[in-house]
């Protein structure tokens, strides 16, 4: 072995030792007792009944009162109404410990809170530490002075967030209303979330329930130290000419006794980039700290030839590599060390003047890349349970193998989990993240902007190194709200000053000192850079020449593609659908629940007029069929609700990519992103989601993997029935004489009506009833380039649809799982006709190669990807077949 690898292997086994003797860590995670009154649940004139119950931390109130027996299901049937009290209560968390002797031989020790949900005062040992009023926060308190040998008691005091709400609210009122003060009616939610820090969803939205958590979300640790602490290390990473370079701040706090007086700590700092097992690059210092200061910030510079590393690459453009950085900082006393892991890549965000308005995409690498993704809400509506590992993991691979680039993280949620951005470095989809501001007016207090500043500060630091993320916005719809009049600020001037103070003031400028590698937009939708010429409000988000949009239209055909607009970049769009029969299953008291007209039903659509706008959608395209039957009548509705969402998906999305390299005559299009709302759900009820509470692919979520696979073939119906076909491909080299690299083009156009009778499809009249078109995209051997398109020329409850006969036959030769450790099944179906809109549905979990597919030959074979243990006969037994012919003829 080389000396230098030596020295690297020596040094590691040095730092390692000696972590162990001089930084120690107990974490307080796991069991701890709680205590709640219930008064609210059973009111009396006198009431101070007081109930004990067993926690767990990381938790939550609902989540512990439900393993206790205390309260029932919080997502079945109405218990989010039924479980309200919960939300307004006070609430106490008591955590005994022991440390030993050599734990508090340290010169300080801190308890370090990763996050608490939202409002508490800290004990320990009966000496209060401080209070708590932001769920987005890291809390760190001094507990040197009040710790002791043997048994310790930490006692964390949280108040109802919905009372702190209320009383806020009032507060501010005496000077001006910050609206919204209440949600619509129709989500059955809390009032004044605006007002607090906290998961601004956990008060209820138009796809999911109030629950006002109350908890202790994230880890609990002591740590002891004796000259500093390492509290973040941050990296910039900037390539210039032919070399990366590696900006690495450390953050520390700096820890003197009170029985001592020192103003110098001499450290030794060494970073390690570790290329390979054998090769590393490093830069090894001294400094000398003045520890009269508490917060100390010190920068190394690393320095990496281009050809040394390779690039971090979006999910379908290249690999995602990924290397860690190793720092240790050595005192006299102390030994730290921290591992982060970074990857190299460029970040633009790409808004040059064109003839009409400006450019907004985002180039990696100095390539021009299509985004391609969704909107992700909170993984739970229970904080706590938001960062389990098989949900997260299962949610973002979801993304990643159906071709997605980027999920935008909304700003209604929370700042999302280690694990979550470990992933999403991994799969190569990039992080739109946005600051958890969300469709509301903010209050303008000292303490408020104070607090919101630390949350910034602390959460951007706290991410940055993730190659993943490449842009920040500072909020979801507060300007389109403040410009549409949404909560009737009207012209009152102080709601546009206390925006541009939040946004631009604030936000925008501790974002201009805390990462310059990635770009930062105001707000979602808007106006990207053209917003700066007006002040950052009084003018339209929605415009298409500029920056992003957000486009939701429930009155029109959503199978009309000349209704979507030509934007550059669409943040936010979509339709709702109802999840699987069988996750609703879960949520139901009563078998009488699943009636399209049942009080189930409606409470579980939040949407305002959600009910009808999704009826009259099915409508434009199907007949909705009515029986004596109201259970299968939900299903095929159900059923309905899901083609109409996945094909009217499809085509928005199709229009957005067919735009991607051309302009129409007012300067509209050069469209470079398409990010729908919404991949996945928080409760067992009607959404914009592609995937359902339970994990099941919706049938949109199999439409995704074809919409947004790397070439299309994609047609464009105009009103007067002229048929353009599109090949749009995303690929950097060009693979066919009709597909250029990186381009959407228009192949040829001709009138429809006449093309179907030419091919034999009758009159002229009956042409659009009696065919689908098909499309498909071939090499010269006959493979497939582009997943199979088609054009319904007309709506399906118009056409003469055949009954069809399926038969399906699970094969005994089960195969190696690909997707899991669980087997693989191969699937054969059979039809006498043609059949549409197969869907195939079970309860043992999985998924299938593919699904809501159209059978127009006899004999068709799929895999069901098994996520559980099972056998070819329970399967086979299990599977649920439809098909749009079928939910008809049943009825005959």
């Amino acid at each position: 072995m080389p000396p230098a690898e030596m020295k690297f292997f020596i040094l590691t086994l040095w730092i390692s030792s000696l972590i162990s003797i001089h930084c120690q860590i107990i974490t307080l995670n796991g069991a701890w007792r709680g205590t709640i009154n219930i008064c609210d649940k059973k009111p009396s004139e006198d009431c101070n009944n007081d109930m004990n119950f067993n926690a767990t931390v990381p938790g939550g109130i609902y989540t512990d009162l439900y393993k206790n027996n205390i309260i029932e299901d919080n997502l079945l049937g109405r218990n989010d109404i039924n479980n309200r009290w919960v939300g307004n209560q006070s609430v106490i968390y008591v955590k005994n410990f022991k440390v030993s002797d050599n734990f508090l031989k340290a010169r300080k020790i801190v308890l370090v809170f990763d996050g608490i949900d939202t409002f508490a005062n800290i004990y320990l040992n009966n000496h209060m530490l401080g209070e708590t009023s932001n769920m987005f926060l890291r809390y760190i308190f001094d507990v040197t002075d009040f710790i002791k040998k043997k048994q310790n008691q930490l006692k964390v005091i949280f108040r109802s967030a919905v009372k702190v709400a209320e009383d806020l609210y009032n507060e501010q009122k005496n000077y001006y209303v910050v609206p919204p003060v209440c949600v619509p009616k129709e989500y059955n939610g809390q009032c004044h979330i605006n007002h607090i820090r906290k998961m601004q969803a956990s008060f209820s939205w138009d796809w999911g329930p109030a629950f006002p958590s109350i908890g202790i979300w994230r880890d609990v640790k002591l740590i002891s130290v004796n000259d500093i602490l390492i509290n973040d290390i941050t990296t910039d990473i900037r390539k210039e000419n032919n070399v990366w370079n590696i900006l690495i701040t450390i953050f520390l706090e700096a820890t003197q006794s009170k029985n001592e007086e020192f103003t110098q700590i001499s450290c030794h700092i060494a970073s390690i980039l570790h290329i390979t097992q054998n090769k590393f690059i490093s830069n090894i210092s001294e400094v000398v700290l003045d520890a009269s200061k508490k917060y100390i910030n010190i920068n190394i510079s690393l320095i990496v030839p281009a050809d040394a590393v390779e690039n971090w690459w979006p999910n379908g453009y290249g690999k995602q590599h990924l290397y860690y950085l190793t720092t240790t900082v050595t005192t006299a006393n102390d030994v730290l060390f921290k591992r982060i892991r970074i990857g190299f890549r460029m970040v633009q965000l790409i808004e040059t003047s064109l003839k009409k308005g400006l450019s907004f995409f985002f180039r990696i690498n100095d390539i021009p890349i299509f985004i391609k993704g969704s909107n992700f809400i909170p993984a739970s509506i229970f904080p706590e349970l938001g960062a389990k590992e098989d949900t997260i993991r299962h949610l973002l691979l979801s993304a990643k193998e159906t071709h997605m680039n980027m999920l935008r993280v909304w700003g209604g949620g929370v700042y999302e989990s280690k694990l979550f951005y470990d992933l999403a470095d991994e799969y190569g989809i990039m992080i739109w993240q946005d600051f958890m501001f969300a469709c509301a007016m903010y209050p303008m207090s000292d303490s408020f902007l104070k607090s919101v500043k630390e949350e910034i500060s602390q959460n951007v630091i706290r991410l940055k190194n993730h190659p993943s993320i490449v842009v920040w916005a500072g909020n979801n719809e507060n300007e389109a709200a403040l410009y549409g009049n949404w909560y009737g600020t009207g012209s009152a001037q102080v709601y546009r000053e206390d925006y541009v103070k939040l946004y631009v003031n604030l936000l925008k400028r501790e974002m201009e000192k805390l990462d310059l590698t990635r770009p930062f937009v105001v707000s979602s939708p808007g106006n990207g850079a053209f917003e700066k010429t007006y002040n950052y409000t009084g003018v339209n988000p929605y415009l298409n020449l500029y920056g992003d949009v957000h486009y939701y239209n429930y009155i029109r055909n959503g199978w009309d593609i000349t209704q979507y607009p030509q934007t550059r970049f669409c943040s936010e769009y979509g339709f709702q659908s109802w999840p699987s029969i069988y996750t609703i299953a879960t949520a139901i008291e009563n078998i009488k629940d699943l009636h399209i007209d049942s009080d189930f039903v409606k409470h579980r659509q939040h949407q305002p007029l959600g009910n009808q706008y999704m009826l009259q959608l099915i409508l434009y395209n199907f007949v909705v069929p009515q029986s004596n039957d109201s259970i299968r009548d939900f299903a095929s509705y159900i059923y309905l609700s899901q083609i109409n969402q996945a094909v009217s998906m499809r085509i928005q999305t199709e229009k957005y990519r067919q735009t991607k390299s051309e302009v129409n005559s007012i300067g509209e299009g050069m469209t470079m992103g398409a990010l729908y709302w919404q991949l996945n759900d928080v409760w067992q009820a009607p959404s914009w989601s592609s995937i359902d509470k339970e994990g099941r692919w919706k049938m949109l979520h199999y439409y995704v993997k074809d919409f947004f696979a790397p070439i299309i073939v994609t047609s464009h119906l105009s009103i007067s029935n002229e048929l353009s076909i599109y090949i749009v491909s995303d690929r950097l080299y060009t693979l066919t004489n009709c597909t250029e690299s990186n381009k959407a083009i228009k192949v040829t156009s001709f009138w429809l009506d006449a093309f179907l009778s030419e091919v034999g499809c009758g009159t002229l009249e009956s042409a659009k009833r009696s065919c689908i078109a098909i499309l498909s995209l071939t090499d010269k051997s006959g493979s497939l380039i582009a997943p199979i398109n088609y054009i319904y020329s007309d709506a399906l409850k118009n056409a003469d649809i055949p009954v069809a006969n399926i038969t399906m036959k699970t094969k005994e030769n089960h195969l190696p799982g690909k997707l899991s450790n669980y087997a693989d099944f191969k699937i054969v179906l059979s039809t006498d006709k043609i059949a549409l809109f197969v869907w195939l549905e079970t309860n043992i979990r999985g998924r299938f190669s593919e699904n809501g597919f159209h059978m127009f030959v006899k004999k068709k074979e799929i895999i069901f990807h098994a996520y559980e243990a099972t056998t070819v006969e329970l399967l086979q037994s299990n599977i649920k077949l439809m098909d749009i012919s079928n939910i008809y003829n049943a009825y005959t």
